[in-house]
């Protein structure tokens, strides 16, 4: 702040040349010029103390041995006047005085203290009563002062004080600059802060330790009272959201706001929609909708943040992650689970409505879904427990797929049929589409070297692929064939496990009014339309 003492200097001199003019007129009472300074005599001849005395347009100070005082600070009647060097009483000016208790600290004790006095040359101060910080309006900023007219600077408390130790910060709620400035802050301001409760251990760890030393540098906002916004989340500013912690520094990065995570409830839908983005250090804005690609929070997701995984989540228009849901985002559905991550790849869900209760890892202990044989080994057990197999693309694509899709499983290809429409739109098909059968959306086909297979259950969920030495196991060879053209003959038309049975060869196809549809082991199946009716045995 450019306070103006080069013009109190000019004032003081013209003061000076009209107390000379007129003090020459006097004799016995009056300015008179003693021992190199100026005194008063009344009209009695008595020497004036501690009292004005005007000459021309200027007012002086004779103190309590009667000699005009220079360049301080005069007390009179519970007020603070300054006089210049000359004597003269400033007005409307600013004024700057070396400070006696000053200890080389200059957080603590300015080197000199800033003034204010007003047009009856009285200095700007606080009331003696006051319990909260008046500000005054000085050439259109705003400044407060202590009860002795020192102009106050960086933190002040509520209680109009000044604050100073490293716990400033938290305990002002308002910041006036440094000891050269002294204006009330309003808006944004790029603070030094010392954090005495930064614990390096957890540093780094999450965003509501983000900064990886006690000495830190934030951002803070001051509200046009002057009072630092403090506790408030999704406040607007310019257009954009942000959060502010309870001492009023803007949070960054992950926030939870109200309270520390509560990690008994981690999981929970309740838990991870409480968590919000808000941006680096440096900008802080929220991302209030839409999506974002970040590495989570320790709290949010230990085991992405300890491999410094990045992910992608989505805020709803309030902030919030979407958490444990399959939602549409414009026109098309994705998959979120209840850490609020996006989803890719080949899953079976569970969804009740639009919530969804569980997600089966690819890789479960028990029912594992990597490989081909493990899918088709495991989905019916998936589908028992009411889950669904959906695709929702790979890598950063993540959106629901339907119709016919072809899906890579253990670096393979494969065929699958995902429901267009309706309450089960993505779903992997169970059944029969055509002259094709589906099991959680995989095509069911005979290996090229198995050439044909048998599926049992075929167009349910407990369809089950079998090659012909697997069926022939449980069979009785039919004492009726002839032995002279087949080695072995098993009749299975009344065979009650084979009755939904059909044979489907390499693509998939059902097969159908087959005499010799002959398989890699040299076992041959007869058909009636689709039913299979024998396996043989040519000689």
């Amino acid at each position: 702040m450019r306070k103006q003492t080069k013009l109190v200097a000019v004032l003081s001199t013209a003061a000076l040349l009209a107390l000379g003019a007129s003090m020459s007129s006097f004799a016995a009472t009056g300015w008179q010029e003693e021992n190199g300074t100026w005194v008063y005599y009344d009209k009695n001849g008595d020497l004036e103390t501690e009292k004005w005395e005007k000459s021309g347009d200027n007012w002086f100070y004779l103190n309590d041995d009667g000699e005009m005082t220079t360049d301080a600070i005069v007390e009179y009647n519970d007020n603070y006047y300054y006089v210049d060097a000359n004597g003269a009483m400033v007005t409307n000016q600013w004024a700057s005085v070396e400070n006696d208790n000053y200890d080389g600290d200059s957080e603590n004790e300015p080197v000199n203290h800033w003034y204010y006095f007003g047009s009856n040359g009285k200095a700007f101060k606080a009331s003696t009563n006051s319990t909260s910080p008046s500000f005054k309006t000085i050439n259109g900023k705003k400044y407060t002062f202590d009860s002795e007219g020192k102009m106050l600077f960086g933190w002040i408390g509520s209680d109009g004080e000044r604050k100073t130790d490293d716990n400033a910060w938290r305990d002002g709620l308002y910041y006036a600059g440094d000891e050269n400035d002294g204006a009330m802050a309003t808006g944004w301001r790029f603070l030094d802060i010392v954090d005495d409760s930064y614990d390096k251990a957890d540093a780094g760890k999450s965003s509501i330790n983000l900064f990886d030393d006690e000495n830190q540098t934030r951002w803070f906002y001051f509200k046009d009272s002057g009072k630092k916004m403090a506790k408030e989340d999704g406040k607007t500013i310019n257009g954009k959201k942000y959060s502010f912690d309870e001492d009023g520094r803007m949070n960054a990065e992950w926030v939870v706001f109200g309270a520390t995570p509560d990690l008994a409830s981690k999981g929970s839908v309740e838990y991870t929609e409480s968590w919000r983005f808000y941006g680096s250090p440096e900008d802080g804005a929220r991302i209030t909708k839409g999506w974002f690609k970040v590495v989570p929070d320790y709290f949010l997701n230990d085991g992405d943040y300890n491999d410094d995984s990045d992910a992608w989540y989505y805020a709803d228009g309030n902030g919030n992650l979407v958490a444990s849901k399959i939602k549409s985002i414009n026109g098309k559905k994705y998959l979120f689970d209840e850490k609020g991550k996006m989803k890719s790849g080949l899953k079976f869900v569970l969804v009740d409505g639009k919530d969804v209760t569980a997600i089966a890892a690819s890789d479960d202990d028990d029912y594992p879904y990597e490989t081909e044989s493990e899918y088709k080994d495991n989905a019916t057990h998936w589908l028992g427990e009411g889950y669904q197999a959906y695709y929702f693309g790979s890598g950063d694509d993540g959106s629901m797929k339907t119709g016919k899709q072809t899906i890579n499983l253990d670096g393979d290809n494969f065929n699958f049929l995902l429901n267009k429409s309706g309450g089960t739109q993505g779903a992997g098909k169970t059944g029969r589409d055509s002259d094709k059968i589906y099991l959680a959306g995989i095509l069911l086909t005979a290996d090229k070297d198995d050439k044909y297979v048998v599926v049992t259950n075929a167009g349910t969920k407990d369809a089950t692929v079998l090659k012909a030495d697997e069926i022939v196991k449980n069979l009785e060879v039919d004492a009726t064939f002839d032995t002279k053209k087949y080695s072995e003959y098993y009749t299975v038309k009344d065979l009650a496990a084979l009755k939904d049975a059909k044979l489907i060869n390499t693509s998939g196809t059902v097969q159908k009014n087959k005499d010799k549809a002959k398989a890699s082991v040299d076992y041959c199946f007869k058909l009636e339309g689709e039913k299979i009716v024998a396996i043989y045995l040519d000689k």
